[in-house]
């Protein structure tokens, strides 16, 4: 009986309070906690508030406040979560004293051209991408997280993109109440294999910071920077170039297209890919987005939204926190700049539901103020 009242709840949520998100994506309940966005058959919670109060219009209100999407018919659902942090996390203060690296005497600040952005290839998970070549973007970055099943493999569930030689910039929900977040993968090409003649390094990662208004509920501010525990080999990665400098700081870059590039799902809910994978997609004008996404979510300067109109190619689960890449003509090179960080979207390349990614010259100050 519970699950046919279920079964019609689904009908009565039809338009979730919660932008859409995937399942086992942190998300924030109705009581502002920390939760898990799962399917409600699988939250003791509010299965077991709904078998003694199913007819209560506050517990359907409630209910309906912490839906966060949908698998087929049935809800998904914000399920409060025990209240964990990670020893590397802290919040970011207003305005941090930068610190002086272990290496000299200066200050650390973002590496401008001619030390960042080039790569090893001169060609210009992400769903129907193409194989990147090796070398081709030795910032790109693989966070790991511990991994009950098999303690010797992390599992790969973000990405991020080495901005200094110690720091990296990733997404705010890859890092928030993440307490199992331990470890960076630089400079490889198949996470699983070693014949891809790839030399890639894995540091420990000692430190957290979460943008100070980042809000799990709708992703806003979703930005965090990494340190990691050592600086990797000038061989094995080097700093992607952040558009610090004009003209490319004041672009809005709608109708550009930029690449985007990781080891994310091949398709929603589908297998990671082992390889990096990269692909190109269009920058549309916010308005656009704005209406696809309604008030479920915020589209405002402080994102970009990338897609094709008749979806097909997109970022995915796994590709959170990994760079969205600009190339500039610099000489006889390409140069490459991040101006974006994966964020989230409606499943994965559906149409009329492009990605909206963190745009990173929004937050150029608070980066650079916390490169602790």
């Amino acid at each position: 009986m519970l699950r046919i009242f279920l079964l019609n709840l689904a009908f009565l949520l039809a338009q979730p309070a919660q932008a859409q998100v995937s399942e086992g994506v942190p998300c924030e309940t109705p009581d502002e906690e920390y939760g898990v966005c799962i399917n409600i058959y699988n939250c003791t919670q509010l299965i077991n508030l709904l078998v003694a109060q199913q007819n209560n219009p506050q517990v359907r209100n409630y209910l309906k406040s912490s839906t966060c999407g949908f698998v087929n018919t049935v809800p998904l659902v914000c399920c409060p979560q025990p209240k964990t942090s990670s020893p590397l996390v802290t919040t970011a203060a207003p305005a941090p004293t930068p610190v002086v690296t272990e290496k000299s005497n200066t200050i650390t600040t973002l590496p401008k051209r001619p030390h960042c952005g080039l790569t090893n290839n001169s060609n210009t998970r992400v769903v129907n991408g193409q194989p990147a070549k090796l070398g081709e973007f030795p910032w790109l970055v693989a966070l790991g997280y511990r991994n009950s099943k098999n303690p010797n493999v992390p599992k790969w569930l973000c990405g991020g993109s080495l901005i200094t030689e110690r720091h990296i910039l990733t997404a705010a929900h890859c890092v928030h109440n993440q307490p199992t977040l331990y470890t960076a993968r630089l400079g490889d090409l198949d996470l699983y294999s070693d014949e891809d003649k790839a030399h890639p390094e894995t540091i420990p990662l000692v430190k957290a910071v979460i943008h100070e208004n980042y809000s799990p509920v709708n992703f806003t501010n979703d930005i965090a920077i990494l340190t990691l525990e050592r600086s990797p080999s000038e061989t094995t990665a080097s700093p992607i170039c952040l558009p610090i400098d004009e003209p490319v700081r004041s672009r809005n870059f709608v109708g550009t297209y930029p690449t985007v590039a990781g080891w994310g799902s091949l398709y929603f809910r589908g297998p990671s890919s082992p390889t990096l994978q990269e692909t190109m997609l269009p920058v549309m004008d916010n308005s656009l987005c704005s209406r696809a996404y309604g008030t479920r979510s915020v589209i405002d300067k402080r994102v970009m939204c990338v897609g094709f109109p008749q979806g097909g190619k997109d970022a995915c689960q796994g590709d959170s926190g990994g760079p969205l890449m600009h190339r500039q003509a610099d000489g006889d090179f390409i140069r490459m700049y991040q101006i974006g960080i994966v964020s989230y979207g409606l499943r994965c390349a559906e149409a009329g539901y492009p990605g909206v990614y963190t745009r990173v010259t929004v937050f150029l100050d608070w980066i650079q103020k916390n490169l602790n």
